[in-house]
């Protein structure tokens, strides 16, 4: 595993790949492995900007909400941590999950 990656995104892309969807049985385990990888540095890059756009919003709009008051570093943290949750949430259902279900609508 990349050290860019996010362990839980890898845990989770590993486990759909691993259980839920199939990647070619003529692949070694090497091939298997690197796009594994693969798969799991790219959302987790996804996770990242979107979770930085989330949180730029949030911060935003609580700074207009208080009449041009910036929130404070508590605030803009717990913020950008309620951002990455909703990141995370939206990327691996759109990336990863809805895989399961067009894999299996035939």
């Amino acid at each position: 595993m990349p050290l860019s990656v996010d362990p839980q995104i890898f845990d989770a892309v590993s486990t759909v790949y691993s259980t839920d969807l199939e990647v070619p049985e003529d692949w070694s385990d090497q091939q298997r492995a690197d796009f594994i990888a693969a798969e799991a540095d790219k959302i987790t890059w996804m996770v990242r900007a979107e979770a930085s756009t989330l949180g730029n919003r949030l911060v935003t709009a609580l700074w207009r909400q208080s009449g041009g008051t910036r929130p404070n570093h508590r605030e803009q943290t717990a913020l950008r941590a309620a951002a990455r949750v909703q990141a995370f949430d939206r990327v691996l259902s759109t990336e990863l999950y809805e895989l399961i279900a067009d894999d299996t609508d035939f």
